[in-house]
């Protein structure tokens, strides 16, 4: 029971990081596409793409091909693991356009060219550029507890002014 509950806050945790992300990202899309009157629904994408990057984020942290940089300097690991997620969110966001251009054309040749000529790989270029941020975001926000401890790191961004400083090694203000 305690693992589940641990699992559930890991999730939880990830969860909101990236539907925090991911919703600053599609709200942005959503406030351009409205110069255009072009209506979106952005929540429930941002929901859904924030539960399932947190499960693959939480999977994929604990094979060991993605900590094949833990001995090297923290920025390869960081940017070892962005470029990962790139890759696979580049991968899903291409699958996805050309599953709903299959579903319009009925074959796979004349979906992958209507694909392409559409200029939705450049949507999903924009969106997957954007993703790699927040995925950095989140490397770099790994690698601090990582180094500092999840403590710390906590103290350091939750706690009130008047406490930074007091009982960790990061200096106050007044220093």
């Amino acid at each position: 029971m305690q693992a589940l509950q641990r699992e559930i806050r890991k999730i939880g945790s990830l969860a909101l990081f990236f539907l925090l992300g991911f919703g600053y990202i599609l709200l942005i899309m959503k406030l351009f596409l409205k110069e255009y009157s072009i209506d979106t629904y952005v929540l429930s994408k941002a929901i859904i793409g924030a539960l399932v990057a947190a499960k693959a984020v939480a999977i994929m942290d604990a094979t060991p091909w993605m900590n094949r940089f833990e001995e090297s300097p923290r920025y390869l690991s960081i940017l070892y693991k962005t470029f990962i997620y790139t890759v696979a969110v580049l991968i899903l966001g291409i699958m996805e356009h050309l599953l709903h251009a299959y579903h319009q054309t009925k074959s796979l040749i004349p979906a992958f060219k209507s694909f392409l000529v559409s200029e939705n790989i450049y949507q999903v270029l924009a969106v997957t550029l954007c993703i790699s941020i927040v995925f950095f975001i989140h490397n770099i926000l790994k690698e601090l507890e990582i180094y500092f401890g999840k403590e710390n790191v906590h103290e350091f961004f939750f706690a009130p002014s008047q406490l930074r400083g007091k009982n960790s090694t990061i200096p106050s203000e007044k220093s």
